[in-house]
């Protein structure tokens, strides 16, 4: 069978489903209008899979989003009739009239302050992703561009991680979407916290985000790929080492000890890439995730020339 390898357009899942359903071709050999239809109908579903769910993503995140616009209209409501009413009470008081001013003044301040504030919540949920309460991809692209345009200028190393759950869908499968939810969550916190513990220790710029879906992406500032992979391993370990414990309504553990692992491709800009962009960038880190996953996950592979 021909090699699917270089078909960057799809991501790993879509690889090997398209190897299992070509395999399951050959060995049924069915060549029937029907077996036809069905090839089909299973062609569609794995290419139309990663729009679904990031439709699917988007739907919720845009949900949330609405109802926080709505939460924030509320409270804003809510402080113009409180403005409304101070504005009244210093007027009907008959005081003196600078302290009447004093007082409408303080209460446009709080008003105002409430605002920025709103405002300041409703950009930072533009930014998060709903889940795992780390950036999204949308703050990944920012930081990305900032962060590029930076290490060329100023000739900085800059690495990747690109970082996927190891059969993700067989554990939703087994353990049911729940638990898948709360494997994304957990992976999300392992990054954050490692990259808050190289910032206080070390001062380390290091930015994790949920790319999408069970994949996750980390950049890492002034870090070579070497160190990159080093610390890349680090990570691995710490969400290879990671029990879980599934509980009842009631609290009751009903399993424990259930295991998640990871595959991550690093690559470095100025080191693995012909133009210093970032397509470029993820591209060569995704294939050292594809390698990582192909030669037989759980480990982190760097991406090679060639």
């Amino acid at each position: 069978m021909r090699s699917i390898k270089n078909y960057d357009f799809l991501d790993n899942d879509q690889k090997e489903q398209f190897q299992a359903l070509g395999m399951e071709i050959l060995r049924a050999r069915d060549f029937s209008e029907a077996k036809f239809l069905e090839v089909i109908k299973a062609n569609e579903r794995i290419l139309s899979a990663p729009w679904n769910r990031a439709l699917t993503r988007t739907l919720a995140e845009t949900a949330a989003l609405v109802q926080e616009f709505q939460d924030t209209l509320f409270r804003h409501k809510g402080g113009v009739q409180k403005l409304e009413n101070v504005a009244i009470d210093a007027v009907e008081s008959g005081g003196d009239v600078d302290r009447m001013l004093g007082t409408i003044r303080r209460g446009f301040k709080d008003m105002v302050a409430m605002i920025e504030e709103d405002a300041e919540k409703m950009v930072a949920l533009t930014l998060t992703d709903g889940l795992t309460a780390i950036s999204n991809r949308r703050a990944f692209d920012e930081h990305m561009s900032r962060t590029v345009a930076l290490s060329t200028l100023e000739r900085r190393p800059l690495s990747l991680f690109m970082i996927d759950i190891d059969h993700f869908k067989r554990f939703n499968d087994e353990h049911g979407h729940r638990i898948g939810d709360q494997a994304l969550v957990v992976v999300g916190a392992i990054l954050k916290g490692f990259a808050e513990e190289m910032k206080q220790l070390e001062d380390r710029d290091i930015f994790p985000a949920r790319y999408g879906g069970e994949e996750f992406a980390v950049t890492l500032l002034d870090i070579a790929k070497d160190e990159a992979e080093e610390l890349a391993d680090i990570i691995r370990r710490k969400i290879e080492r990671y029990n879980f414990v599934i509980r009842d309504p009631d609290g009751q553990i009903l399993a424990a000890g259930i295991k998640i692992n990871v595959s991550i491709g690093v690559a470095e800009l100025l080191a693995d890439c012909p133009t210093a962009d970032i397509a470029h960038l993820v591209d060569a880190a995704d294939k050292a995730l594809y390698l990582a996953k192909s030669s037989g996950r759980n480990q982190v592979r760097v991406y090679v020339k060639g």
